[in-house]
């Protein structure tokens, strides 16, 4: 968990270098569905700062960008990985 904490961490905090790898053609496009955004959310909602039913649960089943980030990452992160693990999903 500590692992997945410390990628969340620093996801979060990235300039989003893997925008690029997101589909620009993509139905639907989401600021809360990039991989940073998904890390800020995953950390609010493991310290307790969101309230049920706020949707952000919803928002983190929602991992295309991140899954299409892998091997994009400048970091190396496995942001879908280190979701699953953090909130044991």
């Amino acid at each position: 968990m500590n692992d997945a904490l410390a990628t969340l961490r620093t996801c979060a905090f990235c300039p989003n270098t893997c925008r690029p790898s997101h589909a620009a053609g993509a139905a639907e496009q989401m600021e809360s569905q990039t991989p940073s955004a998904l890390a800020l959310i995953a950390l609010a909602h493991l310290d307790g700062r969101l309230r049920e039913g706020s949707g952000a649960l919803h928002a983190l089943g929602r991992r295309d960008a991140a899954r299409e980030s892998i091997g994009q990452c400048t970091y190396g992160l496995n942001i879908d990985a280190a979701l699953d693990s953090a909130l044991g999903t």
